[in-house]
């Protein structure tokens, strides 16, 4: 599966722990993903933290999650 296509991925940590969202990302945010950068939907619904983006300061959003068909 091609990266860009996980539904639940709404941001990432960077290198020093800023956050950025799926929309503030670049090509090599994709190419350098990895596990434990990736910040889920799960992450922003049942975490008591606020994750807002450090680029462009939007709190992450929650998006609708896909039924599997």
């Amino acid at each position: 599966m091609e990266v860009r296509k996980i539904d639940d991925l709404v941001g990432i940590y960077e290198k020093d722990r800023s956050v950025k969202c799926r929309d503030c990302m670049k090509d090599e945010d994709w190419e350098d993903l990895k596990q434990e950068n990736i910040i889920t939907l799960d992450d922003i619904e049942y975490s008591e933290k606020l994750f807002y983006c450090d680029y462009c300061e939007e709190k992450l959003k929650e998006r609708e999650r896909k039924e599997a068909e």
